[in-house]
């Protein structure tokens, strides 16, 4: 089979980029390989800029709808208050969104399929090779069967451990955190006001010893809550770190720095 753009990945960059495709009459086809979406919140910040975009495409209204606008950020120390941030965006025609990834995916691709182009779930890009008219690309789908698709150009939005980028020999710049993070979307009931972030520090001897980010979410009293664990990540390389709902070592309450309380 034969197509203009293959498009690796079907996440937000992939979506988008199979939408804009389709939007000025550009033959593409979307895959991935997970056979449903991630369920998981993942990025929740929209840049204003992003809305700008979305308009262009019609999906701004359904985007602000599915959100919740970041007011801004108050920041504790040890318990103490000791600033709030508003955001001032007056001269701008949109403000900062907070909508989880899930949803900014599901309206990307209910807005890809307007054009007759479904996310192909379950196809696995396995390799891949340039030949005189483009690319000559083997595709493994989840019943077994294999196809190879010709396409004038190949598209990898395939996350961090990129089939593309490693077939193609390119490197991943950067480095890992010195720290491992725990990440919660949970309820939280208090009586703080809805719509800012909260960013609680614990110094102990003019060192911080402890976090917790708060960033809310489009439900009332749900939070995308983010701290510290005490683990040793220098030990891993790079490509052994995975997301830890894909691990063998759920979250527990015990998972908390020593300077929690």
């Amino acid at each position: 089979m034969e197509t203009d753009v293959l498009v690796v990945g079907a996440g937000p960059v992939g979506l988008m980029m199979a939408a804009e495709l389709r939007r000025h009459d550009v033959r593409c086809r979307i895959i991935d390989k997970l056979t449903a979406p991630a369920p998981y919140c993942k990025a929740i910040g929209v840049q204003p800029r992003t809305l700008e975009i979305w308009e262009q495409l019609g999906i701004a209204t359904e985007m602000i709808n599915g959100g919740i606008w970041l007011r801004g950020m108050w920041a504790f120390v040890n318990g103490r208050e000791i600033k709030r941030v508003e955001m001032d965006l007056s001269d701008l025609p949109y403000g900062f969104l907070g909508l989880p990834q899930y949803d900014t995916e599901r309206i990307l691709a209910a807005h890809l399929a307007t054009f007759g182009t479904p996310v192909e779930r379950g196809v696995e890009l396995q390799a891949f090779r340039q030949t005189d008219e483009g690319v000559a690309a083997t595709l493994a789908k989840a019943d077994g069967a294999t196809e190879t698709l010709r396409c004038h150009y190949l598209v990898g939005c395939d996350g961090a451990h990129s089939t593309v980028r490693h077939g193609l020999g390119l490197s991943f710049e950067g480095d890992q955190y010195p720290l491992e993070f725990a990440l919660g979307d949970v309820e939280v009931r208090w009586v703080l006001p809805h719509g800012y972030g909260y960013r609680f520090l614990h110094i102990t001897e003019h060192q911080a010893d402890d976090f917790l980010i708060c960033i809310p979410l489009p439900e009332l009293h749900r939070y995308r809550l983010t701290t510290v664990i005490p683990s040793d990540p220098a030990s891993r390389r790079p490509e052994e770190v995975e997301h830890g709902v894909l691990t063998d070592r759920p979250p527990t309450y015990a998972c908390r720095s020593a300077g929690s309380s």
